[in-house]
């Protein structure tokens, strides 16, 4: 198995500390669940220091329901507590992965968006692990409807070498031409069925989540989601 650690990777020691220890958990769903906490906290730490004094009024998470409690909630508690003038915003999707002739489809089942100015925002689309890109591509077009983002972040941990081209090749050029990608690790290998990254996040981001299979994460409320819309929405009862 291959792997190299990227630039941000290599002035981040304990970015690179933790992508080994996902590795290593392989009974500790608490620690995992940790580790991609703050996974999400250097991600969005390198995504600040890229923003700079960026002016958009918002800044948008836009994430899958299985990494929403995790490594999305890392991205945007950080995001919350620095300095930026911006105010951070999320949107959640579920996916359900199809499978036809060999081609793998991620339609959206379900949604949670917050309100904000979709034409004076920088999106962040977050995922733990990104190799063909299709639930990235899924997710990044829901948010792109109606949608002019001043720019467009893609970050993730591990990233399957080829990812980043594979997914500008799904967009026209004026929005590929916005994607800034930041990742800590790419890989280049991938398991006999090629369902997963090698070493890539240490297997099924649902099963180390402890989030079951992907019916049973389809199904599941994440906490985040349940907080962002009581504090929106105090009177509303959240299942």
């Amino acid at each position: 198995m291959s792997r190299t650690f990227t630039v941000f990777a290599e002035s981040d020691p304990l970015a690179r500390s933790l992508l080994d220890e996902l590795l290593r958990a392989k009974e500790d769903v608490e620690g995992y669940r940790r580790h991609m906490r703050e996974l999400g906290s250097h991600l969005a730490s390198v995504i600040l220091s890229k923003l700079g004094n960026e002016s958009a009024k918002n800044i948008c998470v836009i994430c899958s329901v299985e990494d929403a409690d995790f490594l999305a909630r890392g991205v945007v508690e950080t995001l919350e507590l620095s300095n930026l003038r911006a105010t951070t915003r999320m949107m959640c999707l579920w996916n359900r992965r199809v499978r036809n002739d060999r081609v793998s489809i991620s339609p959206v089942v379900r949604s949670y968006a917050e309100e904000f100015d979709r034409n004076d925002a920088v999106f962040i689309i977050v995922k733990s692990v990104i190799s063909g890109a299709c639930v990235v591509k899924t997710n990044l077009t829901k948010a792109l409807t109606a949608s002019e983002p001043k720019r467009v972040f893609v970050a993730a941990p591990v990233m399957l070498a080829g990812a980043e081209q594979r997914l500008a090749r799904e967009f026209p050029d004026a929005v590929s031409a916005k994607f800034e990608f930041v990742h800590f690790a790419t890989d280049t290998d991938k398991s006999p069925d090629g369902d997963e990254v090698l070493p890539g996040i240490g297997g099924s981001v649902y099963e180390r989540l402890g989030l079951g299979d992907e019916a049973a994460k389809n199904g599941y409320v994440p906490e985040i989601v349940k907080e962002r819309r009581r504090k929106a929405y105090p009177s509303l009862r959240t299942a």
